[in-house]
């Protein structure tokens, strides 16, 4: 299979091949000197195909500069020392790969979720800002509010949900494989980190400032109340 001989190739030698007579081993050492030739001729190509189906692999299990540089195997460009130790090494490393791909799966999947959730929270936020959203007429006022609703239960609800979830998984990923798990090139349990930071000092900025026109609003009462005349 992985020297691509054609169906109709190995089932016609193996029709013209009966018993265990003379004939038949001297067809079976002339077809496997064959193929040997087929596997030197075609050594280089296979290990280059090999080295694309890595680097696409790379790129979607999100592989940093030193994880990939650990393969040793990919440096070696001199031709005349590929051979089948080689393509043994990208073929191993191959199935490693796609093992890890495999095993990111269900954890992107929750990181998705949790990222798509986070961007329902900034427009949710813009919402409750906007007064206007309440001109509409009835029946899309009443759309617009079962909306908001459903995503303030998403934000209140699964938001925290997602997120212990994800910390427990993250770090046993991080024990396990002893590295971050990387999203966009980023260890995305320091992002998380990170996100809910710069959301708690935005609440608080926002509480600041609400609270300051408040303020302003009660000095400017003050000094336009009426005062009687003596």
């Amino acid at each position: 299979e992985q020297l691509r001989v054609p169906e109709e190739d190995q089932r016609s030698f193996t029709e013209s091949v009966r018993g265990l007579g003379i004939d038949t081993l001297r067809k079976g050492e002339a077809e496997l000197q064959r193929l040997t030739t087929i596997k030197t001729d075609m050594i280089g190509q296979l290990i280059l195909e090999a080295r694309q189906e890595i680097e696409k692999l790379w790129d979607e299990i999100d592989a940093n500069e030193e994880f990939r540089g650990n393969f040793n195997a990919f440096e070696v460009n001199n031709e005349d020392e590929f051979d089948d130790q080689l393509l043994d090494a990208h073929e191993a490393y191959l199935s490693e790969l796609r093992e890890r791909l495999e095993e990111r799966r269900p954890i992107l999947g929750l990181i998705e979720r949790r990222e798509t959730i986070l961007k329902e929270r900034v427009k949710y936020e813009k919402l409750q800002k906007d007064p206007d959203r309440l001109k509409k007429r009835s029946a899309s006022l009443a759309r617009q509010l079962m909306e908001e609703e459903k995503m303030a239960r998403r934000i209140k609800r699964d938001l925290p949900k997602l997120t212990h979830i994800l910390k427990e998984r993250l770090m046993e990923w991080k024990e396990r494989h002893s590295e971050d798990f990387l999203y966009h090139g980023t260890a995305y349990l320091q992002e998380m980190a990170l996100q809910e930071h710069e959301w708690t000092a935005y609440k608080k900025n926002q509480k600041q400032k609400l609270q300051q026109r408040k303020n302003g609003d009660h000095k400017q009462a003050d000094s336009s109340a009426f005062v009687p005349k003596k």
